[in-house]
């Protein structure tokens, strides 16, 4: 009896949810994964981020980036302490590393300009290991059955700017 007409903000809602939904069903992989403790996790998340951010930070990048490569942890989406009590879990993927290799004659310039006192500014920022790209939004129930979406929360690549 009760029809979309009559609840169009819910049901709009509730239809982002479902094609959110999906679109991380079908990016996640189609074998069952075994259901490790947060601690187990962590640590096998650890050891493989390892091995892979060595491969990640040579492959597909021009050297200048090296440094900076895209790590992932498993997470509840509680752990990222927002505010949401949820059992729902994410891939978290930061940036992490250095830029040094990535300074470039401007960046040097202007550190030496700065401290011979040639220039006012009182610091010159160098080169961070930031996201350039973020994953797509992330949808989830919470615990009292509300619906969130959160944006620019994981990131997809990673450089230094």
């Amino acid at each position: 009896a009760n029809m979309p007409e009559d609840y169009p903000d819910q049901f709009d809602e509730v239809v982002d949810f479902i094609q959110a939904t999906i679109k991380r069903l079908r990016r996640s992989p189609d074998k069952q994964t075994p259901i490790f403790s947060r601690r187990e996790r962590n640590r096998q998340n650890a050891a493989t981020n390892v091995e892979n951010s060595s491969k990640k930070g040579r492959r597909n990048q021009k050297g200048k980036n090296r440094g900076c490569v895209l790590t992932e942890i498993h997470l509840n989406v509680t752990d990222l302490d927002l505010g949401y009590e949820t059992k729902e879990e994410l891939i978290f993927r930061y940036c992490s590393g250095s830029c040094d290799a990535a300074e470039t004659t401007y960046d040097k310039i202007l550190k030496n300009l700065t401290r011979k006192k040639k220039l006012v500014t009182d610091k010159v920022r160098q080169a961070c290991c930031r996201p350039t790209a973020f994953d797509d939004d992330l949808s989830f129930l919470d615990d009292n059955l509300v619906y969130h979406i959160l944006k620019k929360h994981s990131a997809k690549r990673c450089g230094c700017v």
